[in-house]
């Protein structure tokens, strides 16, 4: 087995077991609202204790995995599956928010060990993009396969099942290794002004906000398009493994110089995605709508991703991005609900279709930027 699969591997498992959490959050809420003594509202709050732990993770310990590698792969794992097994077990509004925050440490400890791997990586949105695509068909295979499970009284075994998939993907996880000194950059390979980083974060903000807000309206959608709940469960479980796809295009991109057609591209294959998901009703535009949307998502978020990568040293710069993701996810799911209520879905995809241009424009500023900057470079070079 060669250095760079394993490596690819234990990156995926990581990526794959930190995310599993907030890729089945409506499955946590449905389940937490069934214990006894907890409201649908309640369980919102209390599963959104589990993005608090990944971003006070990210906030506060993002440098941690630098001096003690072993000890934060270790903790995160144990983190996880010991917050899935509370959540499991409690019962008690306090006794579940502690557990979801635990699992959501580990997540954020798992999600440092990638971030600090991939750190100051020259063409970084090739590692994102297969980190992506196997870590992701791999959560999507296990939400897909969750969905279909019969409904069962009180939460199921749900935790159950999310503690046995991050055990049994921990001895992939310990295949990372730190990087030994002669192994790490010297230097980043763009040097981008602190106005173009701060734009690029500002794109993550929308994206992630666009995908969790339409994400977060979809059952509405099926509703109206006459599905059933559970026919709308599959459709948005299988539209997720198809459109991890998307990531094969950052995973074979060898080219810097194409980088800026890709990202153009996607943009457009979400917004084109969205007018049909919320202007055309029925089950064939609701299944290619929900696949598209994904497609172009994990085609463009691998390329944001690497680019500010490849800027940042350490991993601490892509480890604070992720908490302005959770913010971006956080607002567009609050804010989804009472627009497409208000305004119904087709106020409802021009505004959000309005948040992509915005992503859009921002995003080919930045990459025109950065392959200017490249070109610059090699000119110098040369």
């Amino acid at each position: 087995m060669s250095s760079n699969f394993k490596r690819i591997v234990g990156l995926s498992a990581a990526f794959a077991t930190a995310l599993n959490g907030t890729m089945f959050m409506p499955l946590i809420v449905l389940a937490l609202s069934r214990v006894p003594g907890i409201s649908e509202s309640t369980a919102t709050a209390v599963a959104s204790a589990e993005i608090g732990g990944i971003a006070l993770y990210c906030l506060l310990l993002p440098r941690l995995v630098q001096r003690a590698h072993f000890a934060v792969a270790l903790g995160g794992v144990l983190a996880l599956v010991c917050g899935e097994l509370a959540t499991h077990w409690a019962d008690g509004i306090a006794a579940l928010t502690v557990a979801r925050l635990l699992a959501g440490l580990g997540e954020g400890a798992l999600f440092s060990l990638i971030t600090a791997d991939v750190a100051a990586e020259p063409e970084a949105e090739r590692i994102w993009g297969q980190i992506n695509l196997v870590g992701g068909v791999c959560m999507g295979c296990l939400l897909y396969a969750l969905s279909t499970l019969p409904p069962v009284e009180g939460r199921g075994n749900l935790f159950l099942w999310i503690a046995a998939f991050a055990a049994v993907l921990s001895p992939l996880v310990f295949m990372i290794r730190p990087k030994a000194a002669s192994d790490k950059p010297a230097a980043t390979p763009l040097s981008l002004p602190k106005s173009q980083i701060a734009l690029i974060l500002l794109v993550v903000v929308l994206v992630y906000a666009v995908q969790a807000g339409q994400w977060a309206v979809s059952g509405y959608m099926g509703e109206s398009s006459h599905i059933a709940p559970a026919t709308v469960g599959l459709y948005l479980a299988l539209s997720s493994i198809i459109g991890f796809a998307g990531a094969i295009v950052p995973a074979l991109t060898r080219n810097p110089a194409h980088r800026l057609r890709y990202v153009a591209l996607g943009y457009l294959i979400m917004g084109a995605a969205l007018y049909t998901f919320f202007n055309l009703a029925g089950e064939p535009a609701f299944l290619t709508g929900q696949i598209l949307v994904n497609v172009g998502f994990y085609m463009v978020t691998p390329f944001m991703t690497g680019l500010l990568t490849e800027n940042d040293p350490d991993g601490a710069l892509v480890m604070r991005t992720l908490i302005l993701a959770m913010v971006g996810a956080g607002a567009g799911t609050a804010l989804a609900g009472e627009l497409f209520v208000d305004g119904g879905p087709r106020t409802f995809s021009v505004a959000i279709i309005g948040v992509v241009a915005v992503a859009w424009v921002c995003a080919i500023r930045v990459f025109h930027s950065a392959g200017s900057n490249q070109s610059a470079r090699a000119a110098a070079a040369a």
